[in-house]
């Protein structure tokens, strides 16, 4: 979607201040109001999102924001190195748009009180999805904001989703700490675009401290932001519970709660500094979190086949009836920090093989 996307849209309310976009239902800006001051964890992008430059771009994009809604989740497109147990299920395949129409159309706004705002996306009429709803609401006493997606379908059908938050790096090094419970981890299975990739290709991990690391021994992506830039993409399936992201700097943590029956994966999408072609120019610093029902990032017709996640254990779509529209609930919440100078000395990521000390 090119031009005019409309007026944001704002909510201010005692503890906290965000703006969502038509486009996208984009929320583009959140801001939570601590003891200690405001604190806004979100990447921002530093380009235009009307520059000349980057019109052939996806509108996600080009207006890349705090969160948003994926369906289909996925983008795909050619990748090297692909491990052999993938190399069947035409990685190359690629979503038209990227992450799905949700991502990138201009959404109805319903409904904008104080504390709420309402939008909603009617799909093509060819197509198994019919409309998406999605709700946001802040919580009035509390620096939290509660979020909900429903999604009404034509005829029952099966659907790689995913909800896509992204944090900044842009924080000192090593003072970002990521906490979260899983059953497994995934590496790519192939060689992340970007060229600066440091976890093992087609590999799997049962810690974020201890990713195997494709020169070999391991890597920390618990600890983040590295000095040098990276690009890479983990899948954590069976999690566990709420995703807490730590800013040691700040004293203050982010906390990623949603419905991990329906969503049972999270992606971590690690951009920082190494892609140079626009509109990263080598300046992007994000992090995303991203609760997914998919393989990874690949197109739909991956995250639909028997890939070797799905075989694994971990659903990688959703079913959807008529009958039974899906409703995802999800929370994002902040806090100060207590103890930040123990940050760094307390094993941030945790998993059954992980144990906190």
């Amino acid at each position: 979607m090119r031009g005019n996307v409309g007026e944001p849209l704002a909510l201010d309310w005692a503890r906290g201040a965000l703006r969502v976009l038509p486009v996208g239902a984009m929320l583009a800006e959140l801001v939570f109001d601590l003891p200690d001051g405001p604190f806004a964890p979100f990447a921002r992008p530093h380009w235009s999102p009307d520059a000349p430059s980057l019109s052939a771009l996806p509108a996600h994009l080009r207006h890349l924001g705090a969160e948003f809604v994926c369906l289909p989740f996925g983008v795909g497109g050619p990748l090297d190195a692909i491990a052999p147990a993938w190399r069947p299920l035409a990685l190359e395949r690629r979503n038209d748009p990227a992450h799905g129409l949700a991502a990138n159309a201009v959404w109805t706004v319903e409904e904008h009180r104080a504390d709420r705002l309402r939008l909603t996306l009617d799909y093509p009429a060819a197509h198994a999805v019919r409309r998406l709803t999605r709700v946001l609401t802040v919580s009035p006493e509390a620096p939290a904001l509660d979020l909900e997606l429903i999604v009404d379908v034509r005829r029952p059908t099966r659907l790689p989703l995913g909800l896509h938050p992204i944090l900044s790096l842009d924080v000192p090094e090593a003072s970002l700490h990521l906490k979260a419970r899983f059953r497994r981890g995934f590496t790519y299975p192939a060689a992340v675009p970007g060229g600066a990739m440091r976890a093992a290709i087609g590999r799997d991990f049962s810690c974020l401290s201890a990713v195997p690391a494709g020169a070999g021994g391991i890597i920390d992506l618990s600890c983040l932001p590295k000095a040098a830039p990276m690009e890479d993409v983990v899948q954590l399936c069976g999690v566990e519970g709420p995703v807490e992201a730590v800013f040691a700097a700040r004293g203050a943590v982010l906390s990623l709660d949603w419905d991990r029956a329906l969503l049972p994966s999270c992606q971590l999408w690690i951009s920082d500094r190494a892609l140079t072609d626009a509109p990263w120019s080598g300046r992007y610093r994000g992090l995303g979190i991203e609760p997914i029902a998919a393989c990874f990032d690949f197109a739909e017709p991956v995250s639909l086949a028997d890939n070797p996640i799905a075989a694994a254990g971990t659903m990688t779509s959703l079913a959807v009836t008529p009958e039974q529209p899906v409703v995802i609930r999800y929370r994002l919440a902040a806090r100060s920090l207590q103890g930040v100078q123990n940050v760094a000395e307390t094993p941030p990521s945790t998993s059954r093989t992980c144990p906190v000390t």
